[in-house]
């Protein structure tokens, strides 16, 4: 019986090998077109666990004639990184044609350690290709990634490892059928990890008079998911559930992410997207509340972070949602440049102030009613930002309506209407520019002594 583990004896020797990622081994795949020409750049591959960073890295560079050498952020040190590249350089074989260097888990590098690899890569004396169940976004220095392809990879299907579970059989059993419902479990079980899938057939292969539920009983059942396993699938799902408005399934995809080891801060940070984005002013505590729970999560970690995150979901699932926020800001960076406006530009110095800088400028405090322009010339009348929930227009609903403008509506009204009446506040607060809550305000000021403003609630049958 041979001692390398199956997953190791299967690995694929070229790209034809390969199953799953069509998307960068395809005829126009990413992959395919970047070494198209036998060069090969740095890059870094990143996606889940089991879908064959390793193994396309040492093809890749077999196939464009580059020596391999491999080194791992789990148990290399920055000095012994430092000297491992040092001492490559040196070497006959690597003289002529730079090294592939495969740094597997780079993202266990802190940045100030990343930074080392930076003079190997701007001399061309190393090729890095990196290897990484994290976003890079998050973990590599902007100056590595700007010198880096970043090639991410998906989870592989059913389908395909159920392909190499096939081809393991032939190499390992020849001609004896094959065990289809193992087979069947073993490709949804692994979760999308084809070391994982070829691990337990090695396991059932081992094992005296084996089935498939002593091979459950041996694997431990359902396989518990590496936190890169669906990372951004359960993100996405997590956020949209909150925008949903749906508390439940927030609180079963957390459950999820923490099950598989999720750092609590790239939690807070999807939670804190999500209060801005979908919660944003029709509820601005929600932002508040999210803040402070992504501090208590980085303060106290895991365990005990679940209580202030769930607290902070539950909170922004039943919040009411309005996306303006966003619509608005993306509204303004797509309007065109202009002019800044004379009145509001910088006047504190007499120069300025002598070529009309400042001129025509009214403080508001002064004033706070008093109409002026800050859009510039090109925009006036543009509207960025449209509240689209009531909850958005509690600033408004602060304001009491022009009194002047006001007055005379009632009066008309009041002898149109002696005995009192439904006030057609729908058709005031459209013609003076405000809300009902700030009507009520002010009309229950002119109508004190005379009449008494009530709030009216009816049902009507269905």
């Amino acid at each position: 019986m041979s001692q390398i583990p199956l997953p190791e004896r299967l690995r694929p020797k070229s790209l034809d090998e390969v199953v799953g990622q069509a998307h960068l081994l395809g005829p126009k795949g990413a992959l395919r077109r970047l070494t198209a020409g036998g060069r090969l750049p740095s890059m870094v591959m990143w996606g889940p666990p089991g879908t064959g960073k390793t193994t396309l890295a040492r093809i890749l560079a077999e196939a464009t004639g580059h020596g391999f050498m491999e080194f791992s952020g789990v148990s290399g040190s920055a000095a012994e990184l430092k000297k491992f590249l040092a001492d490559s350089r040196e070497m006959p074989l690597f003289r002529a044609v730079p090294p592939v260097v495969f740094l597997d888990e780079i993202h266990r590098f802190n940045r100030a350690q990343q930074d080392i690899l930076l003079p190997y890569l701007e001399r061309g004396e190393a090729i890095l290709v990196g290897a990484t169940t994290e976003n890079p976004a998050f973990y590599l220095n902007p100056a590595l990634r700007s010198r880096c392809q970043l090639i991410a990879l998906k989870a592989l299907e059913p389908a395909h490892i159920l392909t190499v579970l096939k081809r393991a059989w032939a190499a390992e059993r020849g001609a004896e059928a094959e065990p289809a419902d193992v087979f069947d479990w073993l490709s949804h079980w692994a979760g999308g990890d084809l070391r994982s899938a070829l691990s337990g057939l090695e396991t059932w292969l081992e094992m005296p008079d084996p089935d498939l539920e002593s091979l459950q009983g041996a694997l431990g059942g359902r396989m518990m998911f590496d936190r890169a396993d669906g990372h951004y699938d359960l993100a996405s799902a997590f956020q949209k559930s909150l925008r949903g408005s749906d508390a439940n399934a927030a609180l079963y995809y957390l459950s999820r992410m923490i099950r598989g080891g999720e750092d609590p801060r790239f939690i807070a940070r999807r939670l804190l997207v999500c209060a801005a984005e979908d919660v944003g002013n029709a509820d601005p505590q929600a932002f508040i509340l999210c803040e402070a729970a992504s501090r208590a999560a980085e303060q106290i970690g895991w365990p005990e972070a679940r209580i202030p995150l769930a607290q902070a979901i539950i909170y922004v699932a039943n919040a009411p949602k309005s996306n303006a926020t966003v619509l608005a800001v993306d509204a303004a960076m797509a309007a065109d440049d202009a002019p800044i406006p004379e009145a509001i530009r910088d006047a504190h110095t007499s120069t300025a102030r002598k070529i009309g800088r400042g001129e025509g400028y009214h403080y508001s405090h002064a004033d706070y009613d008093r109409p002026q322009t800050f859009l510039p010339d090109k925009l006036r009348g543009e509207t960025f930002y449209e509240a689209q929930r009531p909850q958005e227009r509690g600033w408004r609903d602060q304001q009491e309506p022009n009194t002047a403008a006001l007055a005379p509506l009632w009066e008309a009204w009041v002898e149109a209407h002696p005995e009192g009446g439904d006030l057609p506040l729908e058709a005031w607060s459209t013609e003076l520019a405000c809300s009902r809550e700030g009507l009520g305000r002010a009309l229950t000021k002119l109508a004190s002594g005379r009449f008494r403003l009530k709030r009216k609630l009816e049902a009507e049958l269905l």
